[in-house]
């Protein structure tokens, strides 16, 4: 039974708690809340085996670099390595996200690229899929405070969790600097001209770069007041607690950069390249992704920094 909800994006219980009203041991969203206790920890580059640059040698329009976290996944499901991947979907014509469970690689591709406009919590199709008992190996990706959400979840030793954790084969966390508030980007966007059902694609350097389907490119300052509220307390850039962490920043045009962190990242990496869904070759330097890690750090420990000023 879920007693954890979400209204406009943001979790409520609607006043019940099982724990509380019934007194059920659980503390399961305790367990694995991203912002609790660790979260300070999570920041810079990580431990990791090795880096490289890498991109898919399959067909992907959505692309948001080298493709190179679509082929892994890809190469994942059409050879049985997983039953399916949790990610978060798009709707075209309004651009409100949405958690999917995907187990046909073929509409894999459809879901890819990166969303920066966040709406839905990214993990409900986990729950979704278990309580159906519909997989029993599970892929996630997801931006870096997911992937604390897993990690947590997988080192607790809260039986709650047992029947999700023992789940999860492959953690893939993406490189992020803040995810959009939906209503203030859509609302910020209109106030430029630009409806959703407009665009085609968006990607983040220095500004908001609008590709729309009609060709032109639109490129738009970015506000500070569209960033998600959590974001503003976030440290990891990086994604620390992934098996593999993967992003544009510190390859070049056209390719991904795949932080491979653990042996599980490892195993999926190689059995997408001997299968000849991506190339990769060895990054020669981190300074670039260094540098993203070190801005994160510095100007989000500041609100950090200010919020415990106020509590002391």
């Amino acid at each position: 039974m879920k007693t954890l909800y979400f209204v406009d994006g943001h979790p409520d219980t609607h006043n019940y708690c099982k724990c509380e009203k019934d007194d059920v041991p659980c503390g399961g969203c305790y367990s694995c809340c991203p912002r609790l206790d660790t979260f300070l920890e999570k920041y810079g580059l990580g431990e990791y085996h090795k880096i490289v640059s890498a991109k898919a040698n399959i067909e992907i329009s959505k692309k948001q670099s080298g493709g190179a976290v679509t082929g892994i996944l890809y190469n994942a499901l059409e050879r049985d390595l997983v039953d399916a991947v949790i990610m978060v979907g798009q709707d075209h014509t309004t651009m409100m996200t949405y958690s999917i469970a995907v187990t046909d690689p073929k509409k894999l591709l459809c879901y890819a690229g990166s969303k920066y406009l966040w709406y839905t919590p990214s993990l409900t199709a986990l729950t979704d899929i278990i309580e159906k008992e519909r997989c029993s190996r599970i892929a996630i990706i997801g931006t870096p405070c997911v992937c604390q959400a897993i990690r947590k979840m997988l080192d607790s030793d809260n039986p709650v969790l047992n029947r999700l954790k023992d789940s999860i084969e492959l953690i893939i966390g993406v490189f992020c600097t803040e995810i959009f508030d939906y209503h203030d980007a859509i609302d910020y966007l209109r106030e430029n001209g630009i409806e959703p059902g407009d665009i085609k694609r968006i990607d983040i350097k220095k500004d908001l770069i609008i590709d729309k389907y009609d060709g032109e490119r639109v490129e738009l300052p970015i506000k500070k007041d569209l960033k998600r509220q959590g974001c503003r307390y976030c440290l990891d850039f990086s994604a620390v607690d992934a098996d593999i962490s993967a992003g544009s920043i510190g390859s070049e045009e056209g390719y991904t950069t795949l932080m491979v962190r653990t042996n599980a990242g490892e195993f999926f990496l190689n059995s997408a390249e001997e299968n000849g869904y991506i190339d990769s070759e060895p990054l020669e330097s981190t300074k670039v992704v260094e540098k993203f890690c070190n801005l994160k750090y510095k100007r989000n420990k500041k609100n950090i920094d200010s919020v415990m000023d106020d509590k002391a």
